[in-house]
C-alpha cells in the first residue's frame, strides 16, 4: 500500500519534467526565430544601395534648409510658409 503515493510521485515528478521540457522547446524555438528574423533584417539594411543612402540624405539636407530658412525668416508669417511647403510637397507627391 505504500507503493501507491510513491506511483503518484513519480507520475507527478515525471509530469512536471514533461511541462518543463516543452516550455523550454517552445522558448528555444521562439529564439531561434528572433535570431533569424533579426539576421534577415540585419542582411537588408546592408544591401540597401548607396544611391538609397545617397537620396535620404538629400531629402535630410533639404529639410534641413527649410527649417533653416523658417527660423532665419522673421518678416514673413511662419504659418503661411508652413502651409506652402505641404502644398508644394502634396503638389509633387501627385
Amino acid at each position: 500500500m505504500n507503493a501507491l503515493p510513491e506511483a503518484f510521485a513519480a507520475i507527478g515528478f515525471f509530469g512536471m519534467l514533461i511541462a518543463l521540457i516543452c516550455v523550454a522547446g517552445v522558448s528555444f524555438q521562439r529564439w531561434v526565430s528572433y535570431k533569424q528574423r533579426k539576421a534577415e533584417l540585419d542582411d537588408a539594411a546592408r544591401r540597401a544601395t548607396s544611391a538609397e543612402r545617397g537620396d535620404y540624405a538629400e531629402m535630410l539636407e533639404e529639410r534641413v534648409r527649410v527649417l533653416e530658412r523658417i527660423a532665419t525668416d522673421r518678416g514673413q508669417d511662419i504659418a503661411h510658409q508652413i502651409e506652402n511647403l505641404r502644398d508644394r510637397k502634396q503638389a509633387e507627391k501627385l
